[in-house]
């Protein structure tokens, strides 16, 4: 869960995965839908990402976009 929505706990991902995410999810998605790992896996495209991001190497980094459903917010 991010900090600015209450978020307390902190869980260390790999830079890209964080970017990912925010890429994807906005902070009141996080916040009230995907707030555990088990639930951000469970998103489509998380999980797909995920999937291809195991394929590379461990300092593997491209940059990520914002997609355009995240933008508008």
């Amino acid at each position: 869960m991010p900090k600015g929505k209450g978020g307390r706990v902190t869980t260390y991902l790999h830079r890209i995965c964080h970017r990912q995410i925010h890429a994807v999810l906005t902070e009141t998605e996080l916040a009230r839908q995907y707030a555990t790992v088990d639930a951000l896996l469970a998103h489509p495209d998380i999980s797909t990402f995920v999937a291809w991001v195991r394929t590379k190497p461990d300092d593997f980094f491209v940059s990520v976009r914002k997609s355009a459903r995240v933008k508008k917010r």
